[in-house]
């Protein structure tokens, strides 16, 4: 298949088959209504009438049957001609792309885009020709399906499988013949080497009524799929959302009670401590299951009241319950498909599901700190998406030695937030240009510095911020699992973001990153130890403050001074919600200020 092959392809006729074909069952419908009539024979009865009546009903069975053939042929022209149609709009994109670049990038009949430029634009129009190239293979990838789809149907057709089965008129049986016919849903591409840039080519090369029918018949497909809208993905999680909720809450329904349990004797006389075990066994794997549900879907709703509703501002981008782990979700405020400033917050050690309202609560804090400073600068039309990602199970409050002493969660999951970051880009409608922001706090600091080394290449992320950071990781894995001897994550090569836009702020107090006390002893910090490689706050990255101050709003800020202070806002006097200092600094960065001195000159972050 070529695409020359799409060219080639009559969209106007496939539509006038299936006008034609229309005509045709009319002439049909009368045709079964005469058949019909005639059955009857009014005052004939003998056995002559009733061979007749027999002669009659095979006729009209076989005219029911040819009705779901034209049914099943014009099903097909008529999805055949809105795929094509969409096919088609698509081409004509991806070749206006290419005369943009003035002659500089060449399209084969393949789909492979070719730079014809001096070497010193390679770098600079690769990324350009990759996406082209993408969306032209997704297009060829798609008219084989629909190649594929046609034949299939002709060959039912030919062998005599499309009937009426049992229809009992003619437009019954067109009905029965369009299920039998039709196009499936195309398979997502996948494999190695498959990038979301690729899966984003896939859906803008399926038409609307295709979108429809892989949301309706196979969610699974999309849910979590990078490079998917953030709306798909919104419908498709919700709907499993509600489902688990649902699911949970008739596990729980189910449980013993305590009583039925604990038996008549309670928890008094032999056995009784033994036996409240048993019952705290037995209901705490389905309440917590129920309780994390619910926990997602107050995040998601407007106000976090579920009372009132989903946000339809709120897009559900991840949803998984993986089978003995815990579940997995992300959560953006805004549409990230359509804003020009997108911040990805991960989160550390002690977060699961239950936090996910207090994560969002904050995303929304921090999204409109982030579009009150565009506003100052007066770029009040730029839209703001805060995302808070929980793809990962951090360590929890209890970390262990041995793991606090490892980075395998975070290696872990940073292949599936580098795809998510270069999902952001896929389908962001300003493509490349999208601010992107990547966010760390604690733990989650060091998978993001190491989600950012796993890219592997700029472009993606413009800017990062580490805050309550034990270390950000290293380069290449050390020798063994439990070796700590690694490369360290050191600057913002390392992380493949541009000189100037790593930041790191630490509070004083943090437990984690700063310089607790316990009376007047100064103990060392988690990052102090460099099991993770070296405390950020001593690498040369931009070192932002975390005290109090009042900031180049003029906005009075308090300083944050534990490990969970950073996000969260504090209340004024007269009751409003103000971000802390950190806070504020994420917020700047977020809304890619942070190289934008304010009207009299002053640096615009706290440093």
């Amino acid at each position: 298949m070529l695409l020359s092959d799409i060219d080639s392809w009559n969209v106007g006729a496939l539509q006038s088959i299936a006008v034609e074909l229309g005509d045709e069952l009319t002439t049909i419908e009368g045709v079964a209504s005469d058949l019909e009539l005639i059955s009857r024979l009014p005052g004939w009865e003998s056995p002559a009438a009733d061979a007749a009546r027999g002669k009659i009903r095979s006729t009209a069975d076989r005219v029911l049957d040819d009705a779901a053939v034209i049914g099943a042929v014009r099903q097909l022209a008529e999805e055949t001609a809105a795929a094509v149609a969409t096919l088609k709009t698509e081409l004509e994109s991806v070749r206006a792309d290419i005369v943009a670049q003035g002659g500089l990038l060449r399209l084969s009949d393949t789909g492979d885009v070719f730079i014809d430029a001096p070497a010193d634009m390679h770098d600079e129009l690769q990324p350009i020709a990759d996406n082209i190239e993408s969306r032209a293979k997704a297009l060829i990838h798609q008219a084989k399906d629909i190649d594929a789809d046609c034949a299939e149907v002709f060959a039912n057709l030919a062998d005599g499988k499309i009937t009426a089965q049992g229809a009992s008129d003619v437009a019954a049986a067109q009905e029965m013949g369009r299920a039998q016919s039709g196009l499936s849903a195309p398979y997502p591409p996948e494999g190695e080497g498959v990038a979301p840039r690729d899966v984003t080519a896939w859906w803008d090369a399926l038409s609307e009524e295709e979108q429809h029918k892989v949301i309706a018949e196979h969610p699974d497909w999309i849910g979590n799929r990078d490079g998917v809208p953030a709306w798909a993905r919104r419908e498709v999680n919700l709907a499993e959302l509600d489902q688990e909720i649902a699911d949970a809450q008739r596990e729980v329904d189910a449980l013993p009670t305590r009583e039925e349990i604990l038996g008549p004797y309670g928890t008094a006389g032999p056995g009784g401590h033994l036996r409240e075990n048993k019952y705290d066994r037995t209901v705490r794997g389905p309440q917590e299951r129920l309780e994390k549900a619910l926990a997602m879907r107050e995040a998601m709703s407007i106000d976090g009241d579920p009372s009132k509703g989903y946000d339809p501002n709120k897009y559900l981008m991840l949803l998984e319950f993986p089978e003995g782990r815990e579940p997995r979700a992300a959560i953006a405020v805004g549409n990230p498909d359509e804003a020009e400033h997108v911040a990805v917050t991960t989160p550390g050690v002690g977060t699961t599901p239950t936090s996910l309202p207090d994560m969002v609560s904050e995303a929304e804090a921090l999204r409109v700190e982030t579009q009150r400073q565009l506003d100052r600068v007066g770029r009040n039309d730029e839209q703001v998406s805060t995302i808070a990602w929980l793809g990962y199970e951090p360590p929890g409050n209890d970390i262990s030695v041995l793991e606090a002493g490892i980075d395998r969660r975070a290696a872990e999951a940073a292949p599936d937030l580098a795809d998510f970051y270069r999902g952001i880009v896929a389908t962001n409608e300003h493509g490349s240009d999208v601010n992107l922001s990547a966010f760390g706090h604690s733990y989650g600091s060091l998978t993001t510095a190491q989600a950012l080394h796993e890219l592997g290449e700029t472009g993606v992320v413009d800017n990062a911020a580490f805050y309550g950071s034990p270390g950000l990781g290293f380069t290449n894995p050390p020798p063994t699992e439990y070796s700590l001897h690694g490369t360290p994550i050191r600057d913002e090569s390392d992380m493949f973001l541009a000189d100037g836009h790593a930041f790191v702020m630490s509070a004083p107090g943090d437990w984690i990153s700063g310089d607790p006390k316990v009376g007047p002893f100064t103990l060392p910090s988690a990052g102090d130890l460099n099991q993770f490689g070296p405390n950020p706050s001593s690498l040369p990255l931009e070192q932002l403050s975390a005290d109090a101050t009042v900031t180049p709003d003029g906005v009075v800020r308090e300083g944050a001074v534990g490990h969970a202070d950073y996000p969260r806002p504090v209340e004024s006097p007269d009751g409003e919600q103000v971000l802390r200092t950190p806070a504020y600094n994420l917020a700047v960065i977020a809304a890619g200020l942070a190289d934008v001195p304010t009207e009299t000159g002053e640096d615009r972050l706290v440093r």
